[in-house]
């Protein structure tokens, strides 16, 4: 069998598994040391186009390294949150995914029925890999937006993070002691300020990782939140950042719950679905 025709293969069979069984697969010895000799032997560091064939992000083709990629292989990546973010978004929505990283969320949220999604992302590397998934899915209706996100208009600086697809602005508190790879300044603006000089819609659904930065996203959305009530996705990396985006949220008259949490980091990540208070 031509070894082109077997990688192929390899790269498929993740989508045979039923989408319930994915999540169990590495805790089954002799399947799961099945899988890592076959990825191993074909597919590590071999970057591939994937079409994910379940779950919230079924239909997305999107490039994939193994084995960062694995659960995005298998589209059970943050899979609750994932689902939660897919069941907020109706039809004709307007979306921000703020901190788009790679796209995974961001074409959920195109999947889900939105009529536009702004992928706001900082780090350049990212940039390039949102352009890749919007080449890959034409018919998205994903806008790219480059730069970061705060709570004032100017210039900051871009530390890139140990690993190197990840970066976070010198003002956030998240992994302070990890010395950063290098840095760059950076454009800074406000939500606000896209909306007000009217770059961009007004959101129904909006989603933000950057990495401890949330909170100066929120502050620098007070107009567009009061005005638009959108329904408001949150990973915060800490205790002290949760309580502090909770009370934010609070004051602009959300309520917010958490949602499930990864048990691999139970104490790094806190998922937060904010929706408004209506009286």
């Amino acid at each position: 069998m031509p070894s082109s025709l077997f990688d192929q293969m390899i790269r498929a069979s993740v989508n045979v598994l039923p989408y319930g069984a994915r999540p169990l697969i590495r805790d089954i010895p002799v399947v799961a040391a099945l899988q890592r000799w076959l990825v191993a032997r074909t597919l590590i560091q071999r970057p591939f186009v994937h079409r994910i064939n379940a779950g919230p992000a079924a239909g997305l083709f999107f490039e994939v390294m193994l084995p960062m990629d694995k659960a995005v292989w298998a589209g059970t990546y943050e899979a609750e949150f994932a689902a939660a973010v897919a069941d907020a978004v109706s039809p004709g929505d307007v979306c921000y995914d703020v901190g788009a990283y790679r796209g995974y969320l961001t074409g959920i949220m195109a999947l889900a029925g939105a009529s536009k999604v702004y992928a706001f992302e900082a780090l350049p590397d990212n940039q390039t890999a949102l352009q890749r998934l919007c080449d890959l899915n034409p018919d998205l209706p994903i806008e790219v937006v480059r730069g970061a996100i705060g709570n004032f208009d100017g210039l900051g600086q871009l530390l890139t993070m140990p690993d190197s697809s990840m970066g976070k602005l010198a003002s956030s508190p998240f992994q302070t002691e990890a010395p950063p790879l290098g840095s760059s300044a950076i454009g800074i603006r406000m939500l606000d300020t896209f909306v007000e000089a009217q770059r961009i819609r007004r959101p129904n659904v909006v989603k933000i990782d950057v990495e401890g930065a949330e909170l100066h996203v929120l502050e620098g959305a007070r107009q567009v939140i009061r005005a638009s009530q959108p329904i408001i996705f949150l990973e915060a990396h800490s205790e002290a950042l949760e309580e502090a985006c909770y009370e934010e949220l609070r004051t602009l008259g959300y309520t917010s719950q958490r949602l499930g949490r990864d048990p691999k980091n139970a104490e790094d990540t806190r998922h937060l679905c904010a929706t408004p208070t209506h009286d």
